[in-house]
């Protein structure tokens, strides 16, 4: 029976002649007599029409008075065009058509649902515990639907097409899944149609995820459980609230700065000790002669022929015609400082030739020093050509 027919035929409009009479009748107790038992039941305050009216189905409600049942027991299964595995199911005391499809192992969201009865009908989506179903796509039915629950699936990844299409649906829940970050978009689109929820997911906390606090806080009345919204990493900000985290703290740590502040004190320490010895050792050698002679300091005075029997330290190899002043000089300055000097005009022996004593000197001394003057050389000059049979030019 329509509700129109049911309202021509109703007796209390006036008409004494109208009588209806359900006594002892089993109605289907869904979604099909929804509207005229709401009416009925809104209408009469003692029911009589529907007094002694009993459900015949579904079977939960077998046998009980219809006037016992609640308005939202009244439903109807739909099969057409309802995914494999799942419960789709009318319900028109709260306007809406729920899709169960929880812990059916889909892997990914149907692309076609039941059509919607009325046009102020909205789906109820459900597709939580698929552990499948890794990704959400965008979906014409988002538009007419008033609840999204894919919580504790395994999401990774949000794109910001999609993002703007769960943007206008009133609930979405998308707790328990892996998602790590969300697109920085999303910041430039309102949440003022949708209440979110997304905690219990392994969020990334580095800085290119510095800009999430502030956003959190702003849209804070939009997102449900805000402090359940908690890092995984990195591990000095494991299990801190997201939106209790400085952007400072997203992007610097601690650690890392300390050892960056250490390497950099101690490479200014070494080069700051390294141009100290650089200096000082620029410093001595350009004031070595003066320092050595201050502080009678002789740093190179060593045996180079350590176990030999070296009867000199030096053989002062000079030319007789310098004897005095200036060989004689040198040879008292040395051997005043403790040298054995090898001094020709005082110790070659005599009776031998030139060549014998400059020989028997040189092997016998540590060390020889020519005192190069004039004279030296051009008696130097003279004995090697004499020894060569060579004769010099003028």
């Amino acid at each position: 029976m329509s509700l129109l027919t049911w309202w021509c035929l109703n007796p209390y409009r006036n008409r004494a002649s109208s009588y209806i009479d359900l006594y002892n009748s089993l109605l289907d107790c869904d979604c099909v007599d929804f509207s005229i038992l709401k009416l009925i039941l809104a209408t009469y305050s003692h029911n009589d029409l529907v007094n002694g009216v009993y459900c015949s189905r579904p079977a939960a409600l077998y046998n009980r008075p219809v006037i016992s049942v609640p308005l939202d027991q009244l439903v109807c299964e739909l099969t057409e065009h309802c995914p494999p595995g799942c419960r789709c199911v009318h319900r028109p005391a709260n306007s809406t058509l729920h899709i169960y499809c929880s812990n059916t192992n889909i892997t990914f969201l149907p692309s076609q649902l039941p059509e919607l009865p009325k046009s102020y009908t909205k789906y109820k989506l459900d597709f939580s515990n698929n552990i499948l179903l890794r990704r959400l796509e965008q979906r014409a039915y988002f538009v007419n639907t008033s609840i999204l629950d894919a919580s504790n699936c395994q999401l990774d990844s949000i794109d910001f097409e999609l993002w703007k299409e769960l943007a206008n649906i009133p609930q979405v829940f998308l707790d328990g899944n892996q998602l790590q970050s969300l697109p920085s978009l999303v910041t430039t689109t309102t949440l003022a149609k949708t209440k979110l929820s997304f905690s219990k997911n392994p969020w990334k906390c580095f800085c290119d995820a510095s800009w999430m606090p502030d956003w959190l806080k702003l849209v804070q009345k939009s997102i449900m459980n805000p402090d359940s919204i908690i890092c995984s990493s990195p591990p000095r900000l494991e299990n801190r609230v997201v939106m209790g985290i400085s952007e400072e703290q997203f992007c610097v740590d601690p650690k890392k700065r300390a050892v960056k502040i250490a390497v950099i004190v101690s490479t200014l320490t070494v080069a700051g000790v390294v141009v100290v010895l650089l200096t000082a050792g620029f410093i001595v050698y350009h004031l070595r002669i003066r320092l050595y002679t201050r502080w009678k300091f002789r740093p190179f005075d060593r045996d180079e022929c350590p176990g030999e029997d070296m009867h000199y330290d030096l053989f002062l190899s000079c030319s007789s015609n310098d004897n005095l002043p200036h060989g004689n000089g040198i040879r008292e300055q040395l051997e005043q400082r403790g040298y054995r000097v090898c001094y020709p005009p005082r110790d070659f022996l005599a009776g031998g030739t030139i060549q014998d004593n400059i020989y028997n000197a040189v092997v016998r001394s540590k060390r020889v020093v020519c005192f190069l003057t004039t004279q030296f050389l051009q008696r130097f000059v003279w004995t090697m050509c004499e020894n060569f049979s060579v004769v010099p030019f003028a």
